[in-house]
């Protein structure tokens, strides 16, 4: 087996045994926490809202990224183009899986900190995606 190929079978594994059972609970979270939203909403129900949508697009462009790695290596890296906005995506989920590993230590540590806060860091349940998002990250770097 070369490289790639071991390459390939990683990130398919990660991408079942990590991304897929973390991306389904995550995205029924979501569902469950806009429907808790009400009308009008407050400033932190955007905030919410907009933490429940960024999330979502982080999932769907890592997937993007991982099937066009899988489906294809040499047409992954000869279309970057097509892909740029779909890495840009799995960027803003990394980033937020991110501030919500932040969040959530700074509660442990004993933060005393409004609702939307603690909602924020229950994206923690989220940080299994950044495996494969930081193999695929490695890859494109390695390829250059």
């Amino acid at each position: 087996m070369n490289r790639e190929s071991v390459h390939r079978m990683l990130i398919a594994v990660e991408m079942l045994l990590l991304a897929l059972p973390t991306s389904v609970v995550c995205l029924f979270s979501s569902v469950a926490l806009f429907v808790t939203l009400g009308f009008p909403w407050s400033l932190m129900d955007l905030a919410v809202m907009h933490f429940v949508l960024i999330g979502t697009l982080g999932i769907l462009g890592l997937w993007r990224v991982a099937v066009a790695y899988l489906w294809n290596r040499a047409t992954w890296l000869d279309h970057e183009s097509a892909l740029f906005w779909w890495w840009r995506a799995a960027c803003l989920g990394a980033g937020l899986a991110g501030v919500s590993l932040v969040l959530f230590s700074l509660l442990a540590l004993g933060w005393d900190s409004p609702e939307w806060v603690i909602i924020i860091a229950l994206g923690v349940f989220g940080s299994p995606l950044l495996v494969p998002f930081l193999h695929l990250v490695y890859l494109q770097r390695t390829a250059r």
